[in-house]
């Protein structure tokens, strides 16, 4: 029997990217329709968010060492914010956005680096979608570390918007290779980080 690949799309989670920065999504969580009704409702859930300690971090060296004269840049997830609203009653509309700090290295010859960061929606413990970006920055001309914010990601997951936990969840993190990943794990120390 042949399945019915529309009802099956509607049924997984969809990440789209919007060219606009955030504006402190988390203070917009409220209802904005209007109306006595809609002042006594509570915004939707969203799905805990999760940054992997080993993911949080980006080190660029230039491949012929590591040592601080043979790195690019670096890269560290600072902040992560986002929302949650009805996209429509069987239809969670989440949008998430990025702080990051960036650090120009001794061996950086470009002014411009491509960061690579990823969404992971996990249903359960399996993941149902995942998603890559690339944050483009431009080193600035007088500064060696400076702040960026990545633009704002809609995860649209279906599922009925409401005030309670789902079994949806996301990891975000930086996209390491496998050497930047064993870095990562060999050298910094392990933190917990929880969005929201």
């Amino acid at each position: 029997m042949p399945y019915d690949l529309t009802r099956l799309r509607h049924q997984l989670p969809r990440v789209t990217a919007c060219g606009a920065l955030a504006m402190g999504l988390l203070t917009t969580l409220a209802a904005c329709s209007g109306g006595e009704s809609a002042s006594m409702e509570f915004a939707p859930a969203c799905p805990v968010t999760h940054i992997p300690s080993e993911a949080g971090d980006y080190y660029l060296y230039n491949g012929k060492g590591t040592g601080f004269g043979d790195l690019v840049a670096r890269a560290s997830i600072v902040k992560l914010e986002g929302e949650c609203s009805a996209g429509g009653p069987k239809d969670l509309k989440t949008r998430v956005v990025l702080h990051i700090t960036v650090e120009r290295g001794p061996a950086s010859s470009t002014e411009t680096l491509n960061i690579p960061w990823f969404i992971a929606v996990l249903h359960g413990d399996r993941i149902v979608n995942k998603h890559i970006f690339r944050h483009t920055v431009t080193f600035p001309a007088n500064l060696a570390t400076f702040d960026t914010t990545s633009k704002v990601v809609t995860i649209d997951l279906p599922i009925p918007p409401r005030n309670v936990d789902s079994d949806y969840r996301f990891e975000v993190g930086f996209q390491l290779s496998p050497r930047q990943l064993e870095y990562n794990q060999t050298h910094l120390k392990q933190t917990t980080y929880k969005a929201y």
